[in-house]
């Protein structure tokens, strides 16, 4: 598989758009790249070159832990086996591969980089797929192999659109409601699902060496952001069907804290107080329910049905978890 991302450039050459950011990049990702976007001003600028051993001097001392370094204005991580990055501002990030070069490095620079780029921005950065529904943002939340990508898939099928695959960024508008970012327009599906959903011919490129995961552009997809209308949490459980249970509102905000990404490197770079706001009016603006499947055999088609049963029952004018009447528990307080 060739590393297009390992060649020597000076100038950056590539150009993106995703969650409300131009992007211009010397690195190529697997990604579409509209047009002219490469030529126009950059809000995010991706290069290649040596990172620095520490965080530049100023800013305060930043904490230390195991692989990475951060401080409110700037982030430096290190992966022995792919690469070293260095994420300033919110606007440039610096990246020099090391090792062989043939891992998902695509999947590396939306779960470090990336992610803390958005977070340096104040956008609340989810592990979570997202659908658009009508006028509405659906959010797939669950930790890696719950099926978020597979479920989303199935419901772009269905005539739902992609909005962002297994990364989905959040911001609040002027009134307190969350409102989902699109992302990149394509999904890292395995290759059974593709096989399921009859998309090998859609399949793009493969993640990595060795690996049966394959970038897939969706059919449909939403370039514009969406009020969040839904979440959904997946989990696999030994029931030998497909279960919705609404969540109330203290086990609704411990989902969501639980699968923001880079949570620990957001505190570090002194953001715990803006995470709290921002999960807090999700918990309060939008419904929450933990979805429940079993392990084998997927029952991918009844879970899309399912989901898409639930957000049509509910109606655009569903009321979220922490205003819902007679509904126990609570949001907790910021500590």
């Amino acid at each position: 598989m060739p590393t297009p991302w390992r060649r020597p450039m000076t100038v950056p050459a590539y150009g993106y758009r995703a969650y409300g950011l131009r992007i211009r990049s010397a690195v190529a990702l697997p990604f579409d790249s509209p047009p002219g976007s490469a030529a126009s001003e950059p809000d995010v600028v991706v290069r290649l070159g040596g990172v620095p051993a520490t965080l530049p001097a100023g800013g305060g001392e930043p904490i230390r832990i195991a692989r990475w370094q951060a401080r409110p204005d700037a982030f430096r991580m290190h992966m022995d086996d792919l690469a070293r990055c260095l994420v300033v501002r919110g606007r440039d990030i610096l990246i020099e591969p090391i090792g062989e070069g043939d891992g998902d490095f695509a999947g590396f620079f939306l779960r470090s980089p990336f992610t803390v780029l958005l977070q340096q921005r104040g956008v609340l950065t989810l592990h979570a797929a997202a659908v658009g529904i009508g006028a509405g943002a659906a959010l797939l939340l669950g930790p890696s192999g719950a099926g978020k990508s597979s479920l989303a898939a199935a419901l772009v099928e269905r005539g739902c659109s992609l909005l962002a695959d297994d990364l989905t960024g959040v911001t609040l508008d002027a009134g307190e409601r969350p409102v989902a970012l699109p992302g990149f327009s394509h999904q890292r599906l395995e290759a059974h699902t593709l096989d399921r959903m009859r998309w090998r011919r859609r399949a793009q490129s493969r993640v990595g060496r060795g690996v049966e995961k394959y970038w897939t552009p969706a059919p449909r997809v939403c370039a514009a952001p969406l009020p969040v209308c839904a979440v959904f949490v997946l989990e696999v459980d030994d029931r030998p069907d497909v279960g919705i249970e609404p969540l109330p509102p203290d086990r609704a905000f411990r989902a969501l804290w639980e699968h923001t990404r880079r949570r620990r490197v957001m505190y570090a770079m002194g953001r715990r107080l803006a995470h709290f706001r921002a999960v807090t009016a999700m918990v309060r603006h939008v419904p929450v329910a933990r979805v429940t499947r079993p392990r084998h055999p997927f029952l991918l088609e009844a879970l899309a049905e399912r989901i898409e049963t639930h957000l049509h029952a509910a109606g655009p004018g569903a009321e979220g978890a922490g205003g819902t009447r007679g509904r126990r528990g609570r949001v907790p307080r910021a500590r």
